[in-house]
């Protein structure tokens, strides 16, 4: 026997002595018999009967799938309709729970990765800007909760949890507590650390219990189990197993009993007790429905087991069983296109039948024409007249319509064009005076490199050549108090010539210039910034590269030079179609109309403006300040012709 992904499996008769050879995959599912005389007709008509229950039974489990896929759709238009009725009536809070609920709506539908974070981070912004501190940590362990369940950036994951997890500490929020805690151990179960995650497990069921919540009881006694079963530790996964299933007695459930079976059965098959495994299998089979998600894997395991006991009958009927459930898997989208084709294929006979119908009202009002010419060619010429003076009436009044219409056309597409030269030449005097900045700074930083620079470089060393020549200043204080001022020039020449022109942006791209910038930033004092990049070198051209680079260059300074931070958090990231830029800091924040616009915010709204984007400002004082720039992906691909790959950098 051969195991292919956990119980798909191929058996051979080698022998030949008409042992059944059972050949399974994803498409069909085929037994063969060495001694067909055996198989009477009664019993294939009987295996027969049985698989057209079945098919009948996944043919049921389509069409409530389908159904399925109507109230998802039905869910995700009311949530939708409430995040715009917020920004009508400019409901943050209720906004903020929208985008919550959209993100957790859309955890289990594939290819939404980027609109599931982007809801979050969304929803966790809006309540930070209304101090609502609850609901911006749950949003933040939302996230977590995805990044585990998509094996993604786990480490975030976990310091989100921790985060949330002494937030509700502080706050005595055992509820909060218990999701951060058991989210903390599955973070170790993806990374396949078990030893780590039991304890973490463990300390989630007692909150669970204190506070009786059994439906997380339940999962976590579930996920311990399984930790348990990965750590080879079959006698504590029977017993916990054992323990969970009588617990759901007493509660008078049965949500996870059917679960509990087959992971018991799954590790006593592992572990060669085949016949325990086999009576849990059964158990668990007798509770699952068609439409569970371990039902095709519980099927596996039991055609598994039966063959082992030579019990081939059996075998067949499970691994038909766990086939059907997989074609039923492919056949979804087929089953919804038939269900339109059958719509089609109804309303082509109701237009048919109507054709009919037309063709035979058509032969008697011919038989009545002939029987009342007269009177009819006599009203049809006077029809006729009256539809003439009427159709060049209308074709008169259309014509006017239509030479107002293209007048005032004509007016708007002037007005544009002129909007959109204005607008052009606007952003080439914005570029213009960009390049020219760039210019001189590379200039500056080039002089200094060369001349001041060099000429530092020059002195230290003759000044050093004087202690060789001298011993006597090898002991005097004066002596090195200059050295080290000079040492110190020299120090800031540099970082005053990298500052004005970044040669790792062009050498190494976007992500690491920032990464570069940041690490000479973290060398100051206390304060700690950290950067977080998504998908973005790939993004942007070279010119692009420098704007972004000189706004985040000019936020961190405004940051240090006024916001008395000791926390930055810079965060770039992609969504469908902009890429967003966010910086925010734990200062003292400020009152934005009471801020005197300088030269810095000038050239940083300059910048914004030549990408296209929009930058808004949100900082309340004594908490912080958020500053958040969207740069439109349509713009990034159109005119700065973007065809690199994507790249993604994490400091």
């Amino acid at each position: 026997m051969v195991i292919n992904n956990q119980y798909s499996y191929h058996y051979y008769n080698l022998h030949g002595q008409g042992n059944p050879v059972f050949i399974s995959d994803n498409i069909g599912f085929t037994l063969i018999t060495n001694h067909s005389r055996r198989s009477s007709l009664v019993d294939m008509g009987y295996l027969t009967l049985k698989r057209i229950l079945l098919v009948y039974m996944m043919m049921c489990t389509s069409l409530a799938s389908s159904q399925g896929d109507n109230t998802y759709l039905d869910e995700l238009k009311a949530i939708n309709d409430r995040i715009e009725k917020g920004l009508t009536q400019n409901d943050i809070n209720s906004r903020a729970r929208a985008y919550y609920d959209r993100a957790k709506l859309n955890f289990d539908i594939p290819l939404r990765n980027q609109d599931i974070i982007g809801d979050l981070i969304e929803s966790a912004t809006l309540y930070k800007f209304l101090e609502d501190e609850d609901g911006y940590y749950r949003s933040r362990l939302a996230l977590a909760e995805f990044y585990i369940l998509e094996e993604i950036y786990l480490d975030d994951a976990f310091k989100l949890s921790s985060e949330a997890f002494r937030y509700f500490n502080e706050q005595k929020n055992s509820s909060g507590q218990l999701v951060a805690t058991k989210q903390l151990g599955q973070v170790y179960q993806k990374k396949q650390d078990y030893e780590k995650a039991i304890p973490y497990a463990e300390q989630a069921l007692a909150t669970s219990i204190d506070i009786q919540d059994r439906h997380q009881e339940l999962d976590i006694r579930l996920l311990i189990i399984e930790l348990f079963g990965k750590l080879g530790k079959v006698e504590k996964v029977v017993e916990q197993g054992l323990y969970t299933i009588k617990l759901e007695e007493k509660y008078k459930t049965k949500r996870v009993s059917s679960q509990v079976y087959h992971t018991m059965a799954s590790y006593l098959y592992k572990d060669g007790q085949d016949a325990m495994a086999l009576n849990y299998a059964q158990l668990s089979e007798a509770l699952l429905s068609a439409d569970d998600e371990m039902a095709i894997e519980n099927y596996d395991l039991l055609a598994a087991l039966y063959h082992d006991e030579s019990n081939y009958e059996q075998a067949y009927l499970s691994a038909e069983r766990a086939n059907i459930l997989r074609q039923n898997q492919y056949s979804q989208e087929k089953y919804a296109l038939s269900n339109q084709l059958a719509v089609k294929y109804q309303t082509l006979e109701r237009d048919r039948e109507i054709r009919e119908l037309e063709q035979d009202f058509e032969s008697s009002e011919t038989r009545l024409f002939k029987r009342t010419r007269l009177f009819f060619v006599l009203g049809s010429i006077l029809l006729l007249l009256t539809g003439i003076a009427v159709y060049f009436y209308r074709l008169q009044k259309q014509k006017l319509a239509a030479k107002s219409l293209i007048s005032q056309q004509q007016k708007e597409i002037n007005e544009q064009r002129i909007n959109e030269l204005e607008n052009s030449l606007k952003i080439k005097n914005l570029q213009a005076m960009v390049n020219g900045q760039e210019a001189e700074r590379t200039r500056i930083a080039i002089d200094l490199h060369d001349s001041l620079g060099g000429m530092l470089s020059t002195l230290k060393l003759q000044y050093d050549s004087l202690q060789v020549d001298n011993d006597v200043l090898s002991d005097s204080p004066e002596y090195h108090k200059i050295m080290k001022l000079i040492d110190v020039a020299c120090k800031d020449v540099r970082d005053i010539s990298r500052n004005l022109k970044p040669n790792s942006l062009e050498k190494l791209g976007l992500s690491a210039a920032l990464g570069d910038l940041i690490n000479r930033y973290n060398t100051r004092g206390s304060l700690v910034i950290s950067l977080h990049t998504n998908k973005i070198d790939g993004m942007l051209e070279d010119n692009a590269k420098l704007h972004v680079y000189r706004i985040i260059q000019e936020l961190l300074n405004n940051a240090l030079k006024h916001a008395q931070a000791t926390e930055i958090y810079v965060q770039i990231n992609k969504t469908d179609d902009h890429i967003m830029l966010m910086v925010e800091d734990n200062g003292i924040g400020f009152i934005e109309s009471e801020v005197v616009k300088g030269l810095g915010l000038g050239n940083l709204q300059s910048r914004v403006n030549l990408l296209r984007g929009e930058i808004s400002f949100d900082s309340v004082p004594q908490k912080g300040t958020s500053v958040i720039v969207h740069i439109p992906i349509s713009v990034t691909d159109r005119q700065l012709q973007d065809q690199a790959e994507p790249d993604h950098q994490k400091v």
